[in-house]
């Protein structure tokens, strides 16, 4: 499958349309994005940035907790939030809570972690299925 990358914005050159080449296209970004954000469950979205070269492109990533993510499902999410909220996973157990500005920031954090258990465990019984 072939994408065009190429793609128009306003440039330093002020009003006048530059072209600019993504190495990810907003377009080919939303159909990478599954779900909701692995840390905070919140919205997953395009966001225009630059890659570790520097060459522009869009990365799927979450504006409430500024995680770059390309999501996971929902039940999923809450699975792993309600694991780590009572105290049942803790996956980075080196994290200490005093570390974070905000409760909160710790608790994402060790969502994301668990959110990957999840899904370890999921495929294991799934194969356990057939």
């Amino acid at each position: 499958m072939s994408y065009n990358n190429t793609a128009y914005s306003c440039g330093i050159e002020g009003d006048k349309l530059k072209k600019v080449e993504y190495r990810i296209t907003e377009e080919h970004c939303r159909k990478m994005i599954f779900g909701v954000c692995s840390c905070c469950g919140g919205k997953i979205e395009p966001i225009e940035t630059v890659d570790n070269s520097g060459n522009p492109t869009f990365w799927g990533g979450c504006k409430k907790c500024s995680a770059f993510d390309w999501g996971v499902r929902k039940t999923v999410w809450r699975v792993a939030r309600t694991l780590v909220e009572s105290n049942t996973v803790i996956p980075y157990p080196h994290l200490q809570e005093n570390e974070y500005t905000l409760l909160k920031d710790y608790i994402d954090a060790q969502t994301s972690g668990a959110v990957d258990i999840v899904r370890k465990v999921l495929v294991e019984y799934e194969k356990e299925l057939k």
